[in-house]
């Protein structure tokens, strides 16, 4: 049974996740212009405007190509037409190669963290990028809602979690305690009909491991990935239904929220329809507006030309601008997490564990007294709680050292960090779990943030 996870106390929070969260995330990812030249060259044309945020950008010539142009025959509109669909095809592929590579790579411990804030506080995230980074995240370590394992399935919305279908109950959907990801722009793992503005054939199609190429094709059928291009008008995109509720359901996120984060978000006044939405969500609401951007005094000038009061945002700037973020998130949680610990009492044993595989009792630890940071160690997190020796106890096996209680963790001084060492890495420790009241309830279980051990990054 999964322990219940205390939930560190935070602003109701909705966030815009751009290309620069990709890019932050693992430098194989591309942002927009650079997604168009690896699109072209794919392509092997070799005929494109040099492009550039200050002057013609891969946006604004794909929308060249979508659009009816006055002075072009029939045939040429009909040429720039094949183009488009030919690119929008190639970027689709390019983002899948990339992720391939990213994943490969590695990504950052704070990608992980990251994902665990976003379940705890059940936060909205709209995001424009077609990888499904944030998903293959979520699926390599379970989170829980109760004894549920939450899953990409459960926080993609517009479609059914199949747990309905999976077991005949008649629920295509079913409401489950994690945040909601809204993905206004498609992704690599949605295909639909070309043309369908019914929204029937769209569907999310995960990449399954162990089933074959030919077997993948097969699932897929005659249907194509489904992404808006980058283009600054995306009209015929959004009749569909589906697009229509995750863009609704976007809008009720950030009209709800204490607090809206940009992050890696350039906010281009000529994506009319993002802009549009924040300046109806956000605008005039009451909303603390925090910009994560490398460039963010730039964007919070184009959010005061949408209406939002200077007075009301808050930027983080610099080349580690997301990952320093997700640091001060972290931060504010583990001052709560140690307020907490010094109210509580000091004979309580102390373990580490992740709330579902197992616990390990906390057999050392030591206070940096210049950083305050408290460093834990624990011999192993796979044992039931019930079979950790208690503080004050021995064990007949001479390889298990015994727990330290609370008091004697506290007692080498108040910490700002701490981190555990499991398997020879370290986590940062920021929240606990709610110990069973039956059995368990005079123990601190502290749970690291991000995956557990076996898991990646």
């Amino acid at each position: 049974m999964a322990h219940q996870i205390v939930a560190p106390t935070s602003p109701r929070t909705a966030y815009v996740l751009g290309a620069g969260f990709s890019l932050a995330a693992s430098s194989e990812m591309p942002i927009t212009d650079e997604l168009g030249r690896r699109a072209a060259a794919r392509l092997e044309l070799d005929d494109l405007p040099a492009f550039s945020p200050g002057g013609i950008t891969f946006e604004s010539w794909l929308t060249w190509l979508a659009e009816r142009q006055p002075f072009l025959s029939e045939a040429e509109h009909l040429q720039d037409r094949a183009r488009f669909a030919e690119l929008s095809e190639a970027i689709a592929e390019v983002v899948t190669e990339s992720q391939a590579a990213a994943d490969e790579a590695g990504f950052p411990l704070w990608l992980g963290e990251f994902v665990d804030l976003l379940h705890w506080a059940r936060s909205t995230v709209v995001t424009l990028n077609y990888d499904t980074i944030i998903e293959a995240t979520v699926d390599k370590s379970p989170r829980f809602d109760g004894d549920e394992a939450i899953w990409s399935v459960d926080v993609v919305t517009g479609f059914p979690n199949g747990r309905g279908l999976m077991f005949g109950l008649g629920t295509y959907f079913e409401e489950r305690g994690t945040f909601s990801m809204h993905k206004l722009h498609g992704s690599i793992d949605w295909y639909g009909v070309p043309g369908d503005r019914t929204g029937a054939t769209l569907e999310r199609i995960r990449t399954v491991e162990n089933r074959s190429a030919a077997a993948h094709r097969a699932t897929i059928g005659g249907r194509e990935v489904f992404i808006v291009p980058p283009t600054s008008t995306k009209g015929t995109y959004f009749d569909n239904p589906k697009t229509r509720f995750s863009w609704q359901q976007a809008r009720d996120g950030l009209r709800a929220a204490e607090r809206v984060v940009l992050m890696g978000y350039s906010l281009p006044l000529t994506d009319t329809a993002l802009a549009r939405l924040l300046a109806t969500t956000v605008a005039n609401g009451p909303q603390e507006v925090v910009v994560v951007n490398p460039d963010a005094d730039g964007v919070a000038n184009r959010l005061v030309a949408l209406g939002v009061d200077r007075a009301r945002i808050r930027t983080h700037e610099g080349y580690d601008c997301v990952a320093d973020y997700v640091s001060t998130e972290v931060e504010a949680a583990t001052r709560e997490l140690v307020e907490y610990l010094a109210s509580t009492s000091p004979d309580s044993p102390v373990a580490v564990g992740w709330g579902y595989s197992g616990w390990g009792a906390v057999t050392e630890a030591t206070l940096d007294a210049q950083g305050g940071t408290l460093r834990l160690c624990v011999d192993r997190v796979d044992q039931p709680l019930a079979t950790v020796l208690y503080p004050g106890t021995t064990s007949d096996d001479p390889n298990v050292r015994p727990t330290m209680s609370l008091g004697q963790v506290l007692a080498l001084g108040t910490p700002s960090a701490i981190l555990v060492e499991v398997e020879g890495r370290e986590w940062r420790i920021c929240t606990r779990a709610q110990p069973e009241p039956a059995q368990e309830s005079d123990w601190i279980l502290l749970r690291p943030i991000g995956h557990q051990p076996d898991r990646r990054p």
